[in-house]
């Protein structure tokens, strides 16, 4: 396995953050992010990031005008989120003032969540604001929230939400298109290549989560944590019981989603029945946070990406993860 430089890996950890890497420089990016879209130009680079990526997970990006897309992570895509994807697209690149070379690339946000509410007519517009948030402000880094003129801080209006759109959406939306009608043959991936993907989508393995593929990490894990730590930020830990890939790029959050995940965690025990995993988060929510409108998908989400829990046959049980965090007040009653 060829060393990565350090292009290759910001291009590598920012297609598993958000599995797009866009090519157009903008004047608010970091001379590394920079230097990284002119390395990609070179097709050696190229060759070395799809080898990489092959090696680890049996699968490299898709390429599109320099626009590369990884559609394989921790956040894989469920019929809702696919429609309102798809219609956030169509909905976005028809927009008015995107079909000129204006430099505003702004547009309303209300506007967009209730055309694309005219097409996926299941879901609330709620819900679709927070799936384009989601998808294309957290994942993708495609829309960037902003707000203009608005009211001075003794003023009650409401302030009007705008979404600045990155000048490769529609290079990336054709990508992403392209990607989710194509057939698609799954790959015949290895043993170890099974396990990276394992480690990838969830960040936890046990014995009783992967009963397969655990002899094959406990026989190859030294293997396998070389292949992690070429990116300089990846940590295999593997105990007797379970591995964890320890991210050391996650800073812990004090968002309110990922504080209830902690606390629903700590609050297990031995584990509860997946069906009453939702109400469970009801109660700790209300219980942390009284007057607030806690996501209860939201929470989940933190539980799954952040490695908080293990689904088996039906039943939820906290990871070892879990007993290294601790959900409790401060000194002024806040939760922390």
């Amino acid at each position: 396995m060829a060393e990565l430089q350090s292009s290759e890996r910001l291009i590598i950890n920012q297609l598993f953050d958000h599995s797009v890497f866009t090519s157009t420089v903008t004047p608010d990016m970091t001379h590394a992010t920079v230097d990284a879209i002119n390395a990609l130009k070179r097709p050696t680079v190229q060759k070395k990031i799809t080898s990489y990526l092959n090696d680890l997970v049996g699968m490299g990006p898709d390429n599109y005008q320099e626009n590369l897309l990884f559609l394989l992570g921790p956040n894989q895509l469920d019929p809702d989120a696919v429609h309102v994807l798809l219609a956030t697209l169509k909905t976005i690149i028809n927009e008015p003032n995107l079909q000129t070379a204006e430099a505003d690339r702004l547009v309303v946000a209300e506007k967009i969540v209730r055309q694309v509410r005219s097409e996926v007519i299941n879901l609330g517009e709620k819900e679709i604001y927070r799936l384009i948030t989601r998808l294309f402000v957290d994942r993708l880094g495609l829309l960037t929230p902003d707000q203009i003129d608005g009211p001075l801080p003794d003023q009650t209006e409401f302030v009007t939400e705008y979404w600045d759109v990155s000048p490769d959406f529609t290079a990336v939306a054709k990508c992403l298109v392209d990607a989710l009608i194509a057939e698609q043959t799954p790959p015949q991936l290895t043993q170890s290549q099974q396990v990276n993907r394992e480690l990838l989508l969830h960040r936890y393995m046990s014995p009783d989560t992967a009963p397969v593929l655990w002899p094959v990490l406990v026989a190859n894990k030294h293997v396998i944590a070389a292949q992690w730590t070429e990116l300089q930020r990846f940590v295999l830990e593997c105990g007797n019981d379970y591995a964890l890939l320890l991210d050391s790029q996650r800073q812990q959050s004090a968002a309110m989603p990922y504080v209830t995940a902690l606390a629903v965690a700590n609050s297990l025990g031995v584990g509860i029945p997946a069906v009453d995993l939702n109400g469970r988060i009801h109660q700790i929510a209300q219980q942390l946070y009284p007057h607030k409108d806690i996501s209860v998908y939201d929470v989940t989400t933190a539980l799954r990406d952040n490695a908080l829990i293990q689904h088996q046959q039906g039943f939820i049980s906290p990871t070892p993860l879990v007993k290294r965090f601790a959900v409790r007040t401060d000194d002024k009653g806040d939760w922390q």
